[in-house]
This record gives C-alpha cells, structure tokens and sequence, in this order.
C-alpha cells in the first residue's frame, strides 16, 4: 500500500454473529468461507445489493488473507469507516468509470486500427455516440458477422441510455466470437435494466434527463435539467468542451443506483458514458446535488476534450464543482509530499471506483491538491490551453510532479 495510503487508516472491526464471507454483495454469490462471531475483520468499503448493504472485508482465514462481503449487520465496531465514508463522499462523487468501456476498446485493439469499428469507437470516446451509429449503420449492413462492429454498436447504444439495443448487439457479438468482457457488459446492462426505474425524459440543450416519477417530481426535474444545462454551459467555457451531442444524466433514487451502478458506497455520482445521480433529497435541487451535476459533468466535459489520467479527471472535476481544499488536508498532503511518502501522480491509477473509502479519499485529495496548483501555474494561460493539446500533457504533468516536490 503506498505511503499516501496511509493518512487514513484501515478501519478494524469485528463480527457480532457467524457470517458467510461471499465473492460479491449479493446472496447468491460464491461463498469463500464461514467466519465465526468474534473474527476481526478490517473493512475496506460499503456496497448494495440486491438483498441489501453489505461491507468489503479483508480477513484472515486459514492463515491467508482473503477479501470478500459479509452483510453490514453482522459487523459491529464501525463507526469510524462510517464517518470516513461521509468524509469521502464529500470530497469525491466517485467519478468516471473506465472500466464500462474496457471491453470495447479490448475488441477494438483485436479489429485493427483500420478497421471500421475504430473509427466509430473513436467517436464514442468523444461522445459523438449517434454519429457513431450512422457510420456503423452502412458496414453492419455490408458485414452482420463482424463481431467488433456489433460490440462498438452496442457500446454507442449503451451512451445513447438504449440498453435494449445495446444487449441485442453484445448477444450478437459474442454468439460469433466469445468474449468474457462484452459477456460482462451485457450482465452490467441487464442489472442495471432490472434496477432502474428511470422512464420520464426532458430534452434540455445540452442535456437528456432521465428520472424516475417517483423519485423525482416534474417541477424538480424541470430544475434538475436547468441545472445541468447551466452548470455545463459554464463548465464548458472554462475547459472547452465540444458538446457535438448531448449528454445523458440519469437520476434515480439511492437504491437503484447503488443496485445499476454496483458502485462503491462513498460513490455520490458516476459517468460511464452517461451521469448517474442518487436523488436523496425530492423537493428541490440541494447546493449538494448541483456540485454532484458539475463534478460528472466536468468529467463528460474532459471525456469530450481527449483522454486524461484519473487524477486530472478527479482533481479537475472537484475544483469546478466548487469545493476547495481544507487547511488541515493540505497541510498533510505538504507533510508526506515533504517527506517524499506521497506517489507521482502518474502512478495514482486509472479506475477509481472501486477503490476502499480510505484509499479514495487520499487519492481525491492528492488530486485536488494537484489540480488547484496545476490551475494557478496556468492561470496567465487557462487551463483550456492545457487541454487543447492532450499529446503534451504527459510533459506537463512531469513539470508539475516536479514543482510539487513529488
């Protein structure tokens, strides 16, 4: 674990009954082992399933340290995971998540770089999904047994919020040739068709909502969808978006996101192509809602532009969504990068989704630490110059890990 890790410990805790240590969150997942009341356990994260929350442990069974699930009752002893979890989640939404796309990019690099499936998935990865489409639309016809053709036609499907088409096609892509991370999508699309019971839509200009009326009433998403409108007209006049199609967000209630998305319990947001949201609050756009809107829209925004590291994405997408870094943080930060315990920004990963609350909660700050420094060396420029040319950016994160002292 690196050093940074460390500014928030592992929460230790114990088991208050016998418990089944499982593979994943739900019931029916594989079972790993039986841990006896009393067995300390240190937990690493919080999820909800199908058949309710449940806590990632890592424990020691047999003499070797495994991780897995156990349902969050049967865990005593918690209370400080729980105030780091709300302390995450108001530093970071839980952000983008690459790993929706992983799949299709693997089938792209196996189709060739002139293959017609790569022209398209570059114009997905710009968010021009549609236009995708109309390009794929001529060769599915000329090749209906090309497997990467049918896998980015269902990834441009998936961004369109049309998960329907985007299962047919995966099912088609995988019938001609196999492929475990497409298989994976179609589960993760079809759960997340299960759980969402999102149907009401409102057309904003730059923006799709989709909500669900029980969740949402009308009046509010007629604000949540001037909200997004707003917040990304802003967004894209300080980095610079293209905005060639518009933007799918998605608000649902807290359970059914946590149950579509399987994201992490800090998770207060995420973008995969699309905005999810948890609706908590149902009578009006809360100051916390509208940071959450900017931050995965910030992340929609930058998806636009080019491809960026996870530090930039979330670092980026906490300084525009309003929130700074407190004294008290900074100040540790500064510590560890003083005492060179603190990594090089490019060595922060790629996929942050599913990381612990305490690892999540370092990396958000580390990278907004880094972001709001970045900003002020640009500020004679704009940070919009920045981003205007995504194949100099590994010299200029170089230039900054060294005037950071990283």
């Amino acid at each position: 674990m690196p050093a940074t890790w460390l500014l928030f410990a592992i929460t230790a805790a114990t088991l208050n009954t016998e418990s089944v240590l499982r593979s994943g969150c739900d019931a029916e997942e594989e079972q790993i082992a039986v841990l006896p009341a009393g067995q300390p356990v240190e937990v690493r994260s919080a999820l909800s399933g199908s058949g309710g929350s449940c806590y990632k442990v890592d424990v020691d069974v047999g003499g070797k340290r495994v991780s897995g699930y156990v349902p969050s009752k049967a865990v005593a002893g918690t209370g400080a995971f729980e105030e780091a979890r709300r302390s995450a989640r108001d530093i970071g939404s839980g952000g983008k998540a690459p790993d929706v796309a992983a799949a299709a990019a693997t089938a792209v690099s196996k189709a060739g770089r002139d293959h017609p499936a790569t022209k398209a998935w570059r114009l997905i990865e710009a968010n021009q999904p549609a236009e995708a489409l109309r390009l794929l639309e001529h060769d599915l016809q000329r090749y209906p047994a090309d497997p990467y053709l049918h896998a980015v036609a269902g990834m441009a499907f998936y961004r369109m919020d049309n998960l329907e088409q985007a299962v047919l096609h995966w099912k088609e892509s995988v019938s001609i040739e196999p492929n475990p991370g497409i298989e994976a999508m179609i589960l993760r699309a079809e759960r997340e068709k299960t759980a969402d019971k999102g149907s009401e839509r409102m057309v904003g200009n730059r923006v799709v909502l989709r909500y669900e009326r029980g969740t949402v009433p009308e009046p509010l998403a007629k604000s949540m969808l001037q909200v997004l409108d707003d917040e990304y007209t802003r967004i894209s006049f300080q980095l610079g978006c293209r905005a060639n199609e518009k933007v799918t967000a998605v608000a649902s209630s807290r359970e059914s996101y946590f149950q579509a998305t399987q994201a992490a319990e800090w998770s207060g947001g995420l973008y995969d192509g699309r905005i999810h949201v948890p609706i908590s609050d149902s009578r009006q756009v809360s100051a916390g809602t509208r940071r959450t809107f900017a931050h995965e829209l910030v992340h929609a925004c930058l998806h636009e532009i080019g491809q960026w590291p996870a530090w930039l994405h979330e670092g980026l997408a906490q300084k525009y969504s309003g929130q700074t870094l407190a004294p008290p943080y900074r100040a540790a930060i500064e510590a560890m990068i003083k005492t060179h315990q603190a990594p090089k920004l490019s060595q922060l990963g790629q996929n942050w989704s599913r990381m612990s609350t305490q690892n999540a909660r370092a990396a958000y700050l580390l990278a907004l630490y880094a972001a709001e420094t970045l900003v002020e060396e640009k500020a004679n420029t704009g940070i919009g110059n920045v981003l205007r040319n995504p194949s100099d950016f590994p010299r200029v994160e170089a230039e900054l890990e060294h005037n950071l002292g990283l």
